[in-house]
């Protein structure tokens, strides 16, 4: 096999000089890579933590709050018709030694801000998407990838026997989900299953606050600041907030000191 049609908008490819596989949406080829990444975050202790000590959480699927995502199901093997009638319950995206970091490549969708950073009271970093990465740990992480999220009108199994059936399974999305742009860093855990995956922090770029932040998470507020001058001080930062006469979001820089 050197092609296999998901449906009627995407299209996996091999191509013959290298053997790499590809997705195509609409006739076009997916990009490998994306100029900017952007990481978003409530305002909780520990995202704070990951901030002033420079570490993405690796998640475990089961956590994600799409029960579809990375779910076990879009795989289908002759084991799992055999046994289909026998289940009692939907096989659930549970991946002990899978660790996952979400991204995006949007900054400037209102349902991001509102759901991923508490409604403007979070922040959100910027990554070179090209240049990202990690403080390599080989106790920690066996390879890892950073791909782009597809998002199909209707979820598609594929054989377990097909080459790209893993990915599939990573990354695949129902179309509802599609205003995220979703990119995401996929990694198998070594043998600590240690999910603290610590990066450069020379590799960020920017700082974005929600607007809310500085009311709704007072001293949250002040800490992100205490931990821009102190580790971040050359990277821009920026409150995010509704434009004053126009109906998008605008991008204060706020200059410290």
């Amino acid at each position: 096999m050197t092609e296999f049609q998901i449906d009627d908008e995407y299209k996996i490819f091999q191509e013959k000089e290298t053997g790499i596989w590809h997705y195509k949406k609409n006739g076009v080829i997916l990009p490998k890579k994306v100029e900017k990444a952007f990481k978003f975050y409530s305002p909780s202790s520990y995202n704070i933590d990951s901030l002033q000590n420079s570490y993405f959480h690796l998640s475990n699927p089961s956590s994600f709050n799409d029960p579809f995502d990375c779910n076990f199901n879009l795989i289908e093997s002759s084991e799992d018709l055999k046994k289909i009638n026998e289940m009692t319950t939907v096989k659930r995206n549970n991946t002990s030694n899978l660790g996952v970091v979400s991204m995006t490549e949007v900054i400037d969708n209102h349902l991001m801000w509102a759901h991923y950073t508490n409604n403007y009271c979070g922040f959100v970093l910027e990554f070179n998407g090209k240049e990202i990465s990690v403080i390599p740990n080989e106790d920690q992480t066996i390879g890892g990838t950073f791909i782009k999220v597809i998002y199909l009108k209707k979820l598609i199994k594929v054989k377990k026997e097909y080459p790209f059936a893993i990915q599939h399974m990573l990354r695949t999305k129902l179309k509802h989900w599609e205003y995220e742009q979703e990119w995401r860093f996929i990694t198998f855990l070594g043998p600590k299953r240690d999910r603290i995956l610590r990066y450069d922090p020379g590799k960020v770029k920017g700082l974005y606050i929600g607007y809310q932040m500085k009311d709704c998470e007072p001293s949250a507020y002040e800490t992100v600041l205490k931990i821009h001058s102190l580790l971040y001080p050359r990277i821009p930062i920026y409150i995010v907030k509704p434009h004053p006469t126009k109906l998008e979001l605008y991008f204060e820089s706020l200059k410290q000191f």
